[in-house]
């Protein structure tokens, strides 16, 4: 067979199998003689910008009969494929709408003046209609995160039990809620071209994902996901998506494609949309569905992060995963676990009779989760020792974030670590001073690390209890509401000599802590770089269904007006302890010989001589909002 007969038997399949398809026809132009050339670029984008296209939904996209009025779709082109003379690739002369323009030649560059006349074609050896892929080793790189994220959200029990909640005029209105809000307040906002594209592909990956499948109980197998799926690829490839409407209008679409099997309902759709639409944002930014669940077991209306709060329903353990199950940071003090003398390095094995070993800590915390009154067995192993069994009973905790405060045994130096800032933060930690000045403190250790962050409000008032004058912290976001300058208030601050310990898992408010501390020269910093985490959460109650909603407005800045995010803190100390307190804290104990000696004193005195421009104590209303996420790593329960 003749190349000519070829191309025209190939062409002549793909024909066909568009006309049967249910997005096959040719879409209608944008507007004027450009809007087929138009939509041929956007293939061209689409391609490069997901570049895991399958084969079949690019050619499907693609293909269209090159005859009458559909030859516009290729300028240039042909209307016949019989029409290509035979030959080289450079001794055809037809545009290649996809290939950018060569550079005109010189004399010199021209044939016959030394020059190699052969063309280096991108897509050697590929269809010339079908636009270049991203390279294999991205393609993989890219799907992988994308099931990762996938994998992450549905193997939550509470976000699936969410979703399944979601009826159809929710999902709307939770798919408008979101873009509206990430329109007028996030900081850097994509288009909904990329938004819809993401959760086109977010979906197309999805329908192999097995936390997915398996969380909405749908088949892998299953003819209709297989065709939702090719539908899916060509709902996208011939326009390129403008704004809100046109956004709604494909998720519409979707909706109505979507096979009429339980589990692939128009709330998982919206959902999907929704979910991908902020996964194109920062990693920072989520979107946290209440667990509908957990408002019936527990009986709470709050749906504000448990981290953050004074109290919570549990056994009162903070926890993080390990191979083995979950293993636990420390016992909340005054819970049933500390009664219980369950010790940080317990290893929890099964959770009612179930074994967890190797189970995702959303997925363990869910067992954990119970009402006030309720009883839960545990099976804990100690030290590698025999197994001990527990039997608790779950009730209101409150969660202290204050810890180990106590005078450093041989000296004078007051210690205390903070865990996180929450909404009682500013009491505890003011308590705590109170009770080491009392008891002799001359000198004070802030232990930070591990502190993932919480509500700027309360780190601002804590810094404010000990920086006496100078900015604490300044915003700056794309609107003039999310700028914002903090400075020290306080009349009356401690003046005692200090020192603030960070590792790599001080983040966010913490920073903002230990940067106060440091470059207003009011102590100094030991341990090691901090997180680096300089972007500003601010959260947003749900209209559409119970939930929040976190988006990046800003960016935090030091008191010299460094760029925090990706930086961090740079200790004055840098103390390299890779194990911890495992052989020794040798963070702390370079702490102790630090705030004994002669430079925190001359700091703490020199800090001492100045003063607040304003003793007011009334702080942006807007601070109320801007909090951290929970921090995925430990729960506390």
């Amino acid at each position: 067979m003749t190349t000519s007969n070829l191309l025209k038997l190939t062409l002549a399949v793909l024909t066909a199998i568009t006309a049967t398809s249910a997005f096959g026809q040719s879409p209608p132009a944008d507007g004027g003689t450009n809007g087929r050339a138009g939509i041929v670029q956007s293939n061209y984008r689409s391609a490069r910008f997901f570049g895991e296209m399958p084969a079949q939904s690019r050619l499907l996209s693609l293909s269209r009969p090159l005859t009458g009025q559909a030859t516009d779709d290729f300028p240039g082109l042909p209307a016949s494929l019989s029409e290509f003379p035979s030959g080289k690739a450079s001794d055809r002369t037809i545009a290649d709408p996809f290939r950018p323009k060569r550079p005109d030649r010189t004399d010199e560059q021209k044939p016959g003046h030394g020059s190699d006349d052969r063309e280096e074609l991108p897509w050697k050896g590929q269809d010339p209609f079908i636009p270049a892929p991203l390279p294999v080793s991205e393609q993989d790189k890219e799907s992988s995160a994308i099931d990762e994220v996938i994998t992450i959200r549905y193997q939550n029990p509470a976000t699936v039990r969410a979703i399944r909640a979601i009826s159809r005029s929710q999902a709307v209105q939770l798919f408008s809620e979101v873009s509206q809000k990430i329109d007028e307040r996030s900081l850097e906002p994509s288009s909904y071209d990329v938004r819809v594209r993401r959760a086109v592909r977010n979906l197309t990956i999805a329908l192999n994902n097995e936390a997915f499948l398996d969380g909405l109980g749908l088949s892998a197998d299953s003819f209709q996901l297989d065709g939702f799926r090719n539908s899916l690829g060509r709902l996208t490839n011939s326009v390129r998506v403008q704004n809100f409407q046109e956004a709604l209008h494909i998720l519409n679409t979707a909706m109505m494609q979507a096979p009429a099997m339980n589990g692939l309902t128009p709330g998982v759709l919206g959902f999907e949309f929704t979910s991908a639409s902020i996964d194109t944002l920062d990693k920072f930014s989520g979107l946290e569905p209440a667990d509908p669940g957990l408002r019936i077991r527990a009986g709470k209306d709050d749906q504000s992060s448990d981290i953050l709060q004074e109290e919570i329903v549990g056994i009162g353990l903070e926890v993080r995963e390990h191979a083995d199950g979950l293993i636990v940071v420390k016992p909340v003090r005054g819970g049933p676990a500390a009664e219980a003398d369950i010790r940080p390095g317990d290893i929890i094995r099964s959770i009612d009779g179930q074994d967890i070993r190797g189970m995702k800590i959303v997925s363990s915390m869910d067992l954990l989760k119970g009402s006030s009154g309720s009883r839960m067995e545990m099976r804990i192993d100690r030290d590698g020792s025999e197994s001990r069994e527990y039997v608790l009973t779950r009730r209101i905790v409150r969660v202290w974030t204050v810890n180990d405060a106590r005078i450093l045994s041989g000296t004078d130096t007051g210690y205390f670590s903070l865990s996180r800032f929450s909404q009682n933060s500013t009491a505890e930690v003011e308590q705590v001073l109170n009770t080491l000045h009392s008891t002799g403190m001359k000198s004070l250790i802030v232990d930070l690390r591990g502190n993932p962050g919480g509500l700027l409000t309360t780190c601002v008032d804590i810094s404010d209890q000990f920086v006496p004058c100078g900015i604490i912290v300044s915003t700056k976001g794309r609107l003039r509401s999310d700028d914002m300058l903090q400075e020290a208030t306080y009349a009356n601050t401690w003046s005692v000599p200090m020192v603030v310990l960070i590792d790599g898992n001080s983040a966010s408010a913490s920073e903002i802590f230990a940067a106060a501390i440091q470059e207003n020269k009011r102590g100094l910093v030991v341990g090691a770089r901090s997180y680096g985490k300089g972007t500003v959460q601010t959260h947003f109650p749900l209209s559409s269904i119970q939930g929040d909603l976190r988006l990046t407005t800003a960016r935090f800045y030091s008191p010299n007006g460094r760029t925090m995010s990706g930086n961090g803190v740079i200790p004055d100390v840098g103390v390299d302890d890779p194990d911890g307190i495992l052989n020794g804290d040798e963070v702390l104990t370079e702490a102790i010989q630090i705030a004994q000696g002669k430079t925190v004193k001359d700091l703490a005195i020199a800090s001492g001589n100045c003063r607040p421009q304003s003793h007011s104590a009334g702080r942006s209303s807007s601070l109320d909002d801007i909090m951290d996420p929970s921090y995925p790593g430990m729960i506390v329960l």
